[in-house]
C-alpha cells in the first residue's frame, strides 16, 4: 500500500510490532486455537475400551503452522510415532505411504495436514476432522470433509471448526456459519451443511478482504451482513 518511502518506513515498524505481538503469543503457548485443539485431544476421543485408538485428521493452511502442530500434538501425546503430516512439499508417492501407514498402524493416530491431503487421498480410516484454519474458498472445506466422510465410511464423522472470534475472519465465518445453522433448522434438520454447495455467487474471499480491510466501516459490516445472507439463502434455495 505504501506509495512513498515514508510510508514504506511506516509500514515497516507496523510490521515489526505484529511480528513482536506474534512472537509473544508463541512464546507464551497460550494461542487460543491451540488450547482448543489441546481440548479436544485431551476430551480422549482417540481412545476407546479394547478396540484400537480412534484416528484424528488436522487441517491447517499454512506450512508453518503444520509444523508448529506437529511439534506441540507429537508433545502432548508423547509419542513421535503418533504423528504424520502431508503438506505440498512432500513427493505424491510419500504421500501414499503415509495415508497408507495413517490407515493401518494403530500407534498412528493424528494426521497434521495442509490441502495438499485434500487431493484425492481417502482417508476415511479417521472419521474425526479439525479445520485448525478455515479456507477462504468453501469449497475446500467440502473436499476436506469429503476425505472421511464418504461411501464406505461406517463411523458418524465429526468435525471441529476453529474460528477465532474476535478477529475480522472470524466475524465472517461465525455469520455465515450461524446463517447456515439458520437455514437448516428452518427446513427441519434436511439440508446438508455442505458450505461448497450452499453459497450461491457469494464470494467469501471477497468478503474476508473487504471485512479486514474496511470491517470498523459499519456501512462495510452491514454490507457484510447483507451478502452472506442473501448468499446462503440463495444457494440452498438453488440446493433444494
Amino acid at each position: 500500500a505504501a506509495r512513498t518511502a515514508a510510508e514504506l518506513e511506516t509500514e515497516i515498524v507496523d510490521l515489526k510490532r505484529l511480528s513482536d505481538i506474534a512472537r509473544k503469543v508463541l512464546d507464551s503457548q497460550m494461542d487460543v486455537k491451540w488450547r482448543e485443539l489441546r481440548g479436544v485431544l485431551e476430551a480422549q476421543i482417540l481412545q476407546r475400551d479394547g478396540e484400537s485408538p480412534r484416528k484424528l485428521i488436522v487441517f491447517s493452511e499454512h506450512r508453518d503452522t503444520l509444523n508448529y502442530l506437529v511439534r506441540r500434538v507429537t508433545a502432548l501425546l508423547g509419542s513421535v510415532d503418533a504423528v504424520v503430516s502431508i503438506h505440498g512439499a512432500v513427493p505424491r508417492y510419500e504421500r501414499r505411504r503415509i495415508t497408507a501407514e495413517f490407515t493401518s498402524n494403530p500407534e498412528v493416530q493424528v494426521l497434521i495436514a495442509t490441502d495438499a491431503a485434500g487431493e484425492g487421498l481417502n482417508l476415511q480410516a479417521a472419521h474425526l476432522m479439525v479445520n485448525y484454519d478455515l479456507p477462504w474458498n468453501p469449497n475446500r472445506i467440502e473436499q476436506r470433509f469429503g476425505r472421511i466422510h464418504r461411501i464406505g465410511q461406517t463411523e458418524v464423522c465429526r468435525l471441529w471448526n476453529l474460528v477465532a472470534e474476535d478477529t475480522r475472519e472470524g466475524e465472517v465465518f461465525i455469520r455465515l456459519l450461524d446463517k447456515i445453522e439458520e437455514q437448516r433448522a428452518a427446513y427441519g434438520g434436511e439440508v446438508f451443511n455442505v458450505l461448497g454447495t450452499s453459497l450461491g455467487e457469494l464470494s467469501l474471499a471477497k468478503v474476508l478482504r473487504e471485512a479486514i480491510r474496511y470491517g470498523e466501516q459499519p456501512e462495510v459490516r452491514s454490507r457484510m451482513y447483507q451478502v452472506i445472507d442473501e448468499g446462503v439463502a440463495a444457494g440452498l434455495r438453488e440446493l433444494i
